[in-house]
C-alpha cells in the first residue's frame, strides 16, 4: 500500500491541540495561546475544518478513555497497531477526516492515544539553509528552534524521543510529552555524545570534532560514549570532543552568548575578531576571511545576523580595519592599512 502523505494543515492542528493541552488540569488556557490558534482557524476555512474534525477525534478518544477497559484488552491491539504499517496509515487517514463508525475504530482510536502518535514524527527531518532559522513544535510539545545551515532528524518511537543533530545549532524547550502514557526520555545525538535533557531548555551546537552543550534551565546529562555520564547544570556550557573530553565553562564567562541568536544577534563579549568573522561567516553565502594580522583585535558588542553588512561595518567604525568587497560573493576584513 502506498505511503501517505502527511498533511501540513493537519501536523499544524496536532501542534496546537499538543500545546493547549499542555496545560495543568483544571487551569484556564494560556490566553495568548487561544489567540494564536483562533487567528490560525480564521486564515483558511480548511483550517476550521480540519480543527474540528480533530477536535471531535479527541472527543471521542476521550470516551474511550473513560470506558472501564482492562489493560490486558488493549496493550494487544496496541502492540498490533503499532507494528503494521497498514494500520499506521489508516489511523493517519482517519485522522484527517475519513469517516469510520465508532465501533470500528475503539480499539485503534485508543491505542493511538496511548501511542502518542508517535509514528507521525519517526525518521522526520527539518533543516535550514545558510542565514535560515526556523522554529518547530513537535508533537510531545517541545519546542525546537533550528538556526542557520541546520539538519535534524526525528526517530520518535514507544521508548524514546530521538533528535539527531547532523549540522548546525538547536535551541530546545522539552515538552511534557502529555500524549505518551510513559514519560519518554528526550535525547539528543551528535558526532561527539548522546544528551540527555532533565526537564530544560538548552542549545546544542555540532562543530567540527566538538559538540558544544549550553545549558538554560534544568540540568543535561552528557554521556560521551565512555562508559560515564555527567550531569551539565544550569549556566554552564560545556564542549566534548571526539575522545569524549568535556571542557566545561560558566555561560557568562564564555566570548559568545551561545542563545543570542534566537533573537537574531551575535552577542560577543572581549572575542577575537577572527572568530567573530567566522561566526558571521555562517549566516552569508560566499566568502567571508578575516586578515590574520587583526584576527587578534578583541570585539565586545551586539551585531545584527540579519544585516551582515551593517554588522561588517560596525567593526570598521570600531576598529582599526577596512571592509574589502570585491563582490557580494567576496568580503575580507583586512588591517586599515593593509594593500
Amino acid at each position: 500500500m502506498p505511503s501517505v502523505p502527511p498533511d501540513p494543515v493537519l501536523e499544524q492542528a496536532i501542534a496546537w491541540l499538543v500545546q493547549l493541552r499542555a496545560q495543568p488540569s483544571g487551569v484556564a488556557p494560556d490566553p495568548a495561546l487561544q489567540v494564536r490558534i483562533d487567528a490560525w482557524r480564521a486564515a483558511d476555512g480548511r483550517h476550521e475544518t480540519v480543527w474540528s474534525e480533530l477536535m471531535a477525534a479527541e472527543a471521542q478518544f476521550q470516551r474511550l478513555v473513560a470506558l472501564p477497559v482492562a489493560p490486558a484488552q488493549w496493550q494487544q491491539p496496541l502492540a498490533a497497531l503499532n507494528g503494521s504499517r497498514s494500520r499506521r496509515q489508516a489511523r493517519r487517514r482517519w485522522l484527517g477526516g475519513v469517516a469510520l463508525g465508532l465501533g470500528s475504530v475503539a480499539l485503534a482510536g485508543f491505542a493511538a492515544r496511548q501511542a502518542g502518535l508517535f509514528d507521525r514524527v519517526a525518521g522526520q527531518r527539518y533543516a535550514t539553509g545558510t542565514g535560515e532559522q526556523r522554529r518547530v513544535v513537535l508533537g510531545d510539545g517541545t519546542q525546537l528552534a533550528l538556526n542557520t545551515a541546520t539538519d535534524v532528524r526525528l526517530q520518535f518511537d514507544a521508548q524514546q524521543r530521538l533528535i539527531a543533530l547532523e549540522q548546525g545549532e538547536i535551541f530546545i524547550e522539552t515538552g511534557r510529552d502529555a500524549l505518551s502514557p510513559l514519560h519518554r526520555p528526550l535525547l539528543v545525538q551528535t558526532a561527539q555524545a548522546r544528551l540527555q535533557a532533565l526537564g530544560t531548555r538548552f542549545a546544542v551546537r555540532q562543530q567540527e570534532g566538538v559538540t558544544r552543550l549550553s545549558v538554560l534551565e534544568g540540568r543535561v546529562a552528557v554521556d560521551p560514549g565512555q562508559g560515564a555520564r555527567t550531569v551539565i547544570v544550569p549556566g554552564e556550557t560545556v564542549d566534548i570532543d571526539a575522545h569524549g573530553q568535556l571542557r566545561r565553562q560558566a555561560i557568562p564567562a564564555a566570548n559568545m552568548d551561545p542563545t543570542a541568536w534566537l533573537g537574531g544577534t551575535l552577542v560577543a563579549r572581549d572575542m577575537r575578531l577572527g572568530d567573530v568573522v567566522a561566526e558571521m561567516a555562517r549566516y552569508r553565502h560566499g566568502w567571508l576571511q578575516c586578515e590574520d594580522s587583526v584576527a587578534s583585535l578583541k570585539v565586545s558588542g551586539v551585531f545584527q545576523l540579519r544585516d551582515g553588512d551593517a554588522a561588517l561595518e560596525s567593526l570598521a567604525q570600531a576598529l582599526p580595519v577596512r571592509i574589502e568587497q570585491r563582490t557580494r560573493f567576496w568580503v575580507r576584513v583586512a588591517a586599515q592599512h593593509s594593500q
